[in-house]
């Protein structure tokens, strides 16, 4: 079972945030299950063996003042691919700094190496106010794959964890579908 968690503060940008995600794993035939972060149990984490953590609109940053409810996420060895808002938690668990960083739009991103079946030149769809730092603490625990003037992708050294900072269900959903192929 792949667990989705929704980090929308507002109901309505579930159709904008989630719900592609979900269309995603529908054409997958992938069983998932998706609940918002303030409603998980122990039976949806111990169900699951993969997440996905979806991003949220501009101006929602509820989630950051919850970031104990996350904690498990540290401990789960299966494969996590977390986007946006997802990409600051992650981060945010593993001691990592954020910072202002504004992009919206169409971007263009090189990645270097291969991630999730993204290499060289792409373009992105981004949405975010908040970026993360890229400091000692950050490289010490996470590989780099792309960045503009900002961090776009990482993945953890040691753990299946994917983080980018755009929104592949909007652009790029094969990414999505190359994640579930990840070996946890």
């Amino acid at each position: 079972m792949i667990l989705i968690i929704n980090i929308c503060k507002d109901g309505l940008h579930y159709h904008e945030f989630v719900r592609p995600i979900e269309d995603i794993m529908r054409s997958s035939e992938e069983p998932f299950v998706t609940r918002h972060y303030s409603e998980l149990t122990y039976k949806d984490l111990n169900g699951c063996h993969r997440i996905i953590i979806t991003g949220t609109s501009l101006q929602d940053f509820e989630y950051s003042k919850n970031i104990e409810r996350f904690g498990f996420l540290k401990e789960f060895r299966g494969p996590i691919l977390a986007i946006c808002g997802g990409m600051q938690i992650i981060c945010t668990l593993y001691g990592c700094k954020m910072m202002k960083g504004s992009e919206i739009g169409l971007i263009p991103v090189n990645f270097t190496g291969e991630f999730l079946g993204m290499k060289g030149r792409r373009e992105v769809y981004a949405l975010h106010n908040i970026s993360v730092k890229n400091d000692a603490t950050l490289k010490r625990q996470f590989g780099i794959f792309a960045n503009t003037e900002y961090i776009q992708a990482l993945r953890h050294v040691h753990h299946p964890i994917y983080c980018v900072m755009f929104h592949p269900e909007v652009r790029n959903k094969s990414m999505i579908t190359e994640f579930l192929k990840v070996n946890g």
